[in-house]
């Protein structure tokens, strides 16, 4: 026997006082809705899904499984924003301007990822004629297969960088084009992810190698990945050149402010003075030549920024509530404000950029 429908409709006349029953009986796969037979799994009129979906039920589901990547040639990427998965291949054959792959990482950690530059010239770090292959195991003598990424919980970094402890991370991972991967990092208890760059060599460590021991934070965002994050090195020749034009000497430390003119890219902003937020303006603030587009030489007769949009602090502190910057924005917009730190032999590398001010939309 065919399994039926039947739907008794009874009422009461309203004027008349009378009763009315009314019987709809609907054939397999519908439903009776006000007297009309409609299909069993429609919701309201025709239920419409998208591209690849289909309806079960009252729901639009996919067709097919979910994307599934090869391990062992590709590395899943996810869009946060439409769940679009990509499979971005770990080969050379794209080279430096292929895809890089950034993946989400695992349930209550933090994965980070970007490319390195050079502090002084603004350059990619980039290994002699890259493919975008790994780095070896053994470092190389520059380069960026020189080079060695640790994750720290930054304030606990910052304020012990001798007894802090490394997070634990999966497999760092870092190419010739210098396109770096920190996957699955612990987080610590501070509201911030620190990223340490160094020689990779133990040996070469600080002023000893090819680069100076580099710090740059983020905000930590567990269950997130942050991606095209900008790290750096800063050779020791650069920390020579401000020292020899007027600037702070490693010896004490360096916080190096960035001030982006957006809130997105890379072009920087002239006019920008450093200040501390919870105080005055600063007497230990620190920029280069006007017009340098480069980060070479100290003019201690500047008090902003100047075309590289970049400001050297000493004496940084946590106690001092963080650092932003003043100038050189509309009033709907202000500059971001961070926590920074000075210690002896690292350069400490803050990016800020415009935000709305109180009750404002930034346009920038």
């Amino acid at each position: 026997m065919q399994r039926r429908w039947i739907m008794i409709a009874c009422g009461v006349a309203a004027l008349t006082g009378g009763s009315s029953c009314t019987s709809t009986e609907c054939g397999d796969g519908t439903i009776d809705r006000d007297g009309t037979c409609v299909p069993a799994d429609e919701v309201v009129g025709t239920a419409g899904c998208g591209p690849f979906t289909e309806l079960q039920g009252d729901q639009c589901v996919p067709m097919f499984p979910p994307t599934e990547c090869d391990p062992a040639t590709t590395v899943p990427d996810t869009d946060p924003e439409t769940g679009v998965t990509t499979c971005i291949g770990t080969g050379t054959i794209a080279g430096c301007a292929g895809a890089f792959a950034c993946p989400a990482p695992a349930a209550g950690k933090q994965t980070i990822c970007g490319q390195l530059y050079d502090f002084e010239t603004n350059a990619l770090v980039q290994g002699t004629n890259p493919v975008g292959m790994q780095c070896p195991a053994t470092p190389t003598a520059d380069g960026p297969c020189s080079l060695g990424i640790r994750a720290y919980d930054a304030v606990e970094f910052a304020s012990g960088p001798a007894t802090a402890v490394p997070r634990t991370t999966g497999a760092v991972y870092i190419d010739d084009c210098g396109r770096y991967r920190v996957p699955d990092i612990e987080p610590g208890t501070s509201p911030f992810i620190g990223l340490g760059i160094d020689d990779a060599d133990p040996t070469k460590r600080g002023p000893m190698g090819v680069t100076n021991a580099v710090g740059v934070a983020t905000a930590k965002m567990v269950d997130t990945r942050t991606s095209n994050f900008e790290a750096f090195v800063v050779k020791p020749a650069t920390t020579s050149k401000w020292a020899m034009s007027g600037g702070p000497t490693l010896a004490t430390g360096m916080y190096a402010m960035v001030f982006r003119a957006a809130s997105t890219g890379m072009a920087t902003q002239a006019g920008v003075t450093a200040v501390k937020m919870s105080g005055p303006v600063m007497a230990n603030d620190f920029y280069f030549q006007p017009a340098q587009q480069t980060r070479e030489t100290i003019d201690v007769a500047q008090n902003a920024t100047g075309t590289n949009g970049t400001a050297l602090i000493t004496g940084a502190s946590l106690a001092d509530g963080g650092y932003s910057g003043v100038g050189a924005l509309p009033a709907t917009c202000k500059w971001s404000g961070h926590p920074g730190v000075t210690l002896q032999g690292i350069v400490f590398i803050q990016i800020l950029r415009p935000v709305n001010a109180a009750g404002m939309t930034c346009p920038l």
